[in-house]
Formats: structure tokens, C-alpha cells, sequence
């Protein structure tokens, strides 16, 4: 049942990935903008600092790379779990781990070609980054989880 439900959960990721990709360059700009305008009014409420040093370092770009850092991380943490699950290891399964990033990674970007938007291979990079920090956290979760685990089992 676990496998199931993370198995839809990898696809519905999928989703929401390409189809972020989809949105045409000027309605995602508009949600970045509105994004990163809601984030700059928490920044300014809570360091009681002017609405314009807070967007100032904090762009619409950066709120871009952030989301795509953290969809992908996501992806990763939630596709190693599905490995781990099925294999009980993850031994010998990080290169197809890290396969699976790249590809999902270079298909987003392939897919913005087509909408006329701009591609960047740094994009690729960093949504293989954020895939790369989901899938280490999740590894590192593991065997924390697994070593508790035994722990437990040793003082019984």
C-alpha cells in the first residue's frame, strides 16, 4: 500500500514539475512576482525593515530557484523512499537515483523550449542539486531510523 501511494505521489510530482513548465513565461513571472511580493511583506514584517531592502536581495529569480530546488528535492526524497521500500537497500540503486534526476530534470527544461521560454542547462543543475538533496536527506533519515532501530533492538 505504501509502495501505491508513493508511486502516485512520484507521478502527481511529475505533474505539478512539467506542468509548472507548461505555464507560459509571462502568467509564471506573474507567480513569481506575487510569490516573491508575499515573501518580501513576511520579511519586512517580521525584521521591521523597508518592503524595498527586503525584496532587494530577495528577487523573483531566487524564489524561482528555490522552488525548483525544493520540487526536485522533493522528487528525490520521495523516489529514494520508494527505493528503499521496495529493495530494502540502497545499495547499487544510486546511479539510477541519480539517471532519474538528470532525465526528469532535462525533459522540464525541453518542455520550456516548446512554450518559448528560455532553457538553461544551469537549471538542469540545479534541479539536480535539489534531487540530490532530497535523496541525501532521505538516505541519511534511514539509516539514523535503522540505527535507532537497532539500538532499541540491542537493549531488549
Amino acid at each position: 500500500m505504501k509502495k501505491k501511494l508513493l508511486t502516485i505521489l512520484i507521478i502527481l510530482i511529475f505533474c505539478f514539475i512539467w506542468g509548472n513548465s507548461m505555464v507560459p513565461e509571462k502568467q509564471s513571472n506573474a507567480i513569481s512576482d506575487a510569490v516573491t511580493a508575499m515573501v518580501g511583506g513576511v520579511v519586512t514584517h517580521c525584521y521591521e525593515s523597508s518592503e524595498r531592502a527586503a525584496t532587494t536581495w530577495f528577487t523573483s529569480g531566487h524564489i524561482r530557484k528555490l522552488a525548483h530546488v525544493t520540487e526536485y528535492a522533493a522528487l528525490g526524497a520521495v523516489l529514494t523512499t520508494l527505493v528503499i521500500l521496495k529493495h530494502k537497500t540502497i545499495r547499487g540503486h544510486l546511479p539510477g537515483l541519480a539517471l532519474a534526476g538528470l532525465s526528469v530534470a532535462v525533459i522540464d527544461e525541453t518542455i520550456q523550449m516548446f512554450n518559448n521560454r528560455t532553457s538553461q542547462i544551469k537549471d538542469v543543475w540545479i534541479d539536480s542539486a535539489g534531487f540530490a538533496l532530497g535523496t541525501g536527506l532521505t538516505i541519511l533519515i534511514a539509516r539514523f531510523t535503522r540505527f535507532l532501530a537497532q539500538q532499541k533492538k540491542q537493549k531488549k
